[in-house]
């Protein structure tokens, strides 16, 4: 069987790539400008971790019927839908704090909201890659995300503070962007981006205790 192409030549792989690594580092930055923001708010660490946990707290609960979700639905639709639903949180928080000081309970609510498509897009992306590369360039692809998620958050760390010290809402705007930019990427895969159905598919509670 001869060789697949380099991984590097597989352009559907290399676009998803390439929208990750900005809306990853987008993400990184905008995790750093929350607690930034809610301490210049409200001057509460307190605070500052309640939205923290508000973002974490979706990977907890939601991980496995969101994989169960994953496993039945267009991985492509899925993301770009999961984007939109981000593009719109983090413009609308860019947009609330450019135009003064928003209220408490609508940043723990945009983080939470975030942190939920967040987790059902991680799952999708993961999916997604497994259809896109050959089963013997699935270590090296994954290797290559890996790679991704640690140069964002080496970058994306001093990334959001800078872009705070810009100003608050920059963070929340830029962050915005990347997941427009992923959201073009995503349309420009041509490969679909459904997995075949081996067997009768069980019940979503039966794959959720399994």
């Amino acid at each position: 069987m001869p060789e697949p192409a380099s991984l590097w030549r597989n352009r559907d792989f290399q676009l998803l790539w390439i929208g990750q690594a900005a809306s990853a580092l987008g993400s990184r930055a905008s995790t750093v400008a929350y607690p930034l923001l809610v301490l210049a708010l409200t001057g509460s660490p307190a605070a500052a971790g309640v939205v923290g946990f508000a973002a974490t707290i979706p990977y907890l609960i939601l991980q496995l019927p969101a994989g169960v979700l994953v496993d039945r639905v267009d991985r492509r639709r899925t993301m770009m839908v999961c984007d939109a639903g981000r593009l719109l949180v983090l413009a609308g928080v860019a947009v609330a704090v450019a135009a003064g000081d928003p209220p408490l309970a609508l940043l723990i609510a945009a983080a939470a909201a975030e942190g939920c498509l967040t987790v059902i897009f991680n799952l999708a992306e993961l999916s997604a890659v497994q259809l896109l590369v050959p089963s013997r360039q699935l270590e090296p692809a994954l290797a290559q995300n890996e790679a991704r998620v640690r140069g964002a958050g080496l970058l994306g760390q001093p990334l959001g503070g800078a872009l705070f010290g810009l100003g608050r809402a920059v963070p929340f705007a830029a962050d915005a962007a990347t997941y427009g930019a992923s959201l073009v990427t995503l349309a420009a895969i041509r490969r679909p981006l459904v997995a075949e159905q081996a067997g009768e598919r069980r019940h979503p509670w039966a794959e959720m205790g399994e």
